[in-house]
């Protein structure tokens, strides 16, 4: 499965699905009066995003680990240490 998916990475569809998905999950995350326009905000945001810069940038190794460690902490902020240490342990059971 795991195979499958890397080949899914060159579908444009897919990655905006699994951002997406990422997204929801971190906005979930939010008090629910902060959640309501935050998907207007953010769409207008990434419409003023530069795609020439974004494509032409190359992401070192140690950036991308640094960014993975960001968003698990991100997306696993305030929840009970069970469920973190959970979350943490089947990660890393599947990295």
């Amino acid at each position: 499965m795991n195979k499958e998916a890397r080949g899914f990475t060159h579908d444009p569809k897919f990655v905006a699905e699994q951002i997406r998905d990422i997204i929801d999950v971190m906005i979930g995350r939010m008090k629910l009066e902060s959640q309501q326009g935050s998907y207007t905000n953010l769409r207008e945001k990434i419409r003023y995003l530069n795609v020439a810069e974004i494509s032409n940038k190359k992401q070192p190794g140690g950036a991308s680990i640094g960014m993975s460690i960001s968003l698990i902490k991100n997306i696993l902020n305030g929840r009970d240490p069970y469920f973190v240490k959970m979350v943490m342990d089947e990660l890393t059971k599947g990295l």
